[in-house]
Order: C-alpha cells, then structure tokens, then sequence
C-alpha cells in the first residue's frame, strides 16, 4: 500500500506541476519519484521509469 500512496501521490504532483509549473508540485513529484526509486520491492521496470522521471524533472 506505501507504494501506491507514493505512486499516487507523485503522479498528483506531477500532473499539477505540468498544468501550473509550479516549482512546489516539481520538488514534491521529485521527491515521491526518488522515494518510488528506493524502494526495494519494486518493479524494476517502474524503477527505471522512476529513474527517468526524476532526470527529466531535475533539468
């Protein structure tokens, strides 16, 4: 259930980030999207996504 709280919860943070650029929604979507690519018990594949997410988001 963590899991999906964090992928609900940075997926909220990054829609809300795309639709206003709001700097607040960037650095939370960053930071749930660093947590999500921690976590050891998950997917590798949404692992990598995770990964690609938070390059994208810190350029």
């Amino acid at each position: 259930m963590e899991i999906q709280n964090l992928l609900v919860g940075a997926l909220s943070y990054l829609v809300k980030f795309q639709s206003t650029q709001c700097p607040f929604a960037r650095g939370r979507a960053l930071l749930l999207f660093e947590a999500l690519a921690e976590q050891q018990d998950l997917d590798p594949n949404i692992q990598e996504l995770c990964c690609e997410v938070n390059e994208l988001l810190a350029t």
